[in-house]
């Protein structure tokens, strides 16, 4: 790509989750993107809330400045293990603790998303008011990723009529059916379409999330397409490794999950929410199994805060009898483990309902491995170079996976084509470029 005739003076980015703290898409975004901005020489400042690797404060991370702001109503439950911290795990109850847990524990689970959503909002004015007191500099935008960040973007427009882009990755409450959102899914929508109606662009990762946006009335001469990037240090090692190399790395992997490595391994990673398709993914394993009994299916993932997505994963195992084949984890792994994973599979399975960009399916075709995905995935992201299910039926999934895993002919071709897509249309230094020239257009 051509370098820039104009760029913003300065970006402001509003983005809660930051690294090291990074479990889901956003967060992998966030830490490829300040090193694509500082390699383009633009002041780039982020504004995030502190993690459980970091305390708040401000560091320099290469060029950008990373401010961790505290936020209320953190707990120790994420990012990592997907496990909240039990009562056990404190030490042994006293007597009188059992009676106030019972009678607390509904006010606590009432309580807990007023906290985190006014912890968010105080976060958010924070942010607005370290911003306005720099003043509006001549040339600087506020870039306010998804709607944890909406208010501050909000702030900032009305109260120092500063340019704001705002990149919408998910609106994962809008998958939800319309009678059964909550008041709170209900009042994230109406932040989003104020902070929408206010931008002065909206960025977004694909087609098929532009589209969406529309039909909710959104302007269309404001979206911007901008695709994501996949060009993880360790992905792109691990991808150059030498044959001997990478057979070594995938037999270990498979060790841990098949006797002496022989059999059919699966491997989903995301988010254990319904709207991944894991639920899905479960209930296509019966069907498998009547062709192949040497079958494993990896969850990697952890549960979204606040809800039973791992208890449901759970009863859904034991109830569709599949216990014996399906490993879930319950948590996250740091991307050299998760990218090992990958490679180990003989299929890669993502059979979201709802993803707007799928950044796992892109790593793992990247990665050279047969991927299946689902009927969420907009079709120009993950192109030939994968297997994208019409509907959120097992029966379709099961042998949309049982293709890959019994022809190889239909693996080595995906393997090919989905390699070649990558390399093709996705790059975060294109990212960085396309998106400070959305931020230019909104500076000039």
């Amino acid at each position: 790509m051509p370098g820039l005739t104009a760029r913003p003076g300065r970006c402001y980015v509003v983005c809660t989750e930051v690294p090291p703290d990074v479990v889901g898409g956003l967060g992998r975004y966030a830490e490829r993107m300040m090193s694509a901005l500082r390699d383009l020489g633009v002041p780039v400042e982020v504004f995030g809330a502190v993690g459980r690797h970091r305390p708040a404060g401000t560091e320099r991370i290469g060029g950008v400045t990373l401010h961790r702001l505290r936020t209320a109503g953190q707990t120790a439950e994420v990012h990592g293990t997907g496990r909240p911290r039990t009562p056990e795990a404190a030490g042994p109850p006293v007597r009188i603790a059992g009676p106030l847990v019972r009678i607390a524990g509904p006010l606590v689970r009432i309580a807990g998303p007023l906290v985190r959503i006014a912890g968010l909002l105080a976060f958010n004015v924070r942010v607005a008011a370290r911003i306005l007191r720099g003043g509006a500099r001549s040339g600087a935008v506020v870039a306010v990723h998804d709607w944890m960040g909406c208010l501050a973007g909000i702030l900032c427009r009305l109260l120092g009529r500063m340019p704001v882009v705002f990149h919408v990755h998910t609106c994962e409450h809008n998958a939800v059916p319309r009678a059964r959102r909550s008041a709170v899914a209900v009042g994230i929508a109406a932040l989003e379409t104020a902070q929408a109606r206010l931008a002065g662009l909206i960025v977004v990762p694909s087609a098929g999330m532009r589209d969406e946006l529309t039909a909710r009335g959104w302007p269309v001469g404001r979206l911007r397409v901008v695709p994501h990037g996949f060009e993880d240090p360790e992905l792109v090692r691990l991808a150059g490794l030498p044959g001997a190399d990478r057979d070594r790395l995938r037999s270990a992997v498979r060790r841990r999950y098949l006797p002496g490595g022989a059999g059919r391994l699966v491997v989903f990673a995301g988010r254990l929410s319904p709207h991944k398709g894991v639920h899905t993914l479960i209930r296509a394993v019966p069907a498998m199994l009547r062709e192949r009994d040497d079958l494993r299916i990896v969850l990697i993932g952890g549960r979204t805060p606040g809800t039973g997505d791992d208890a449901e994963v759970a009863r859904l195992i034991e109830e569709e009898g599949v216990g014996g084949h399906v490993v879930a984890g319950y948590r996250f792994l740091d991307p050299p483990e998760l990218f090992a994973h990958f490679l180990a599979a003989d299929v890669c399975a993502f059979p979201s309902a709802y993803e707007p960009f799928g950044l796992v399916a892109v790593e793992a075709m990247a990665l050279g491995r047969p991927v299946v995905v689902g009927p969420g995935y907009s079709p120009e992201v993950v192109g030939d170079g994968a297997i994208r299910c019409r509907t959120d039926s097992p029966e379709e999934l099961a042998a949309a996976l049982s293709r890959c895993l019994d022809d190889p002919e239909v693996a080595a071709g995906l393997t090919r084509r989905g390699a070649a897509h990558v390399r093709a249309r996705y790059s975060w230094a294109r990212t960085a470029e396309t998106t400070l020239a959305a931020y230019a257009e909104v500076t000039r």
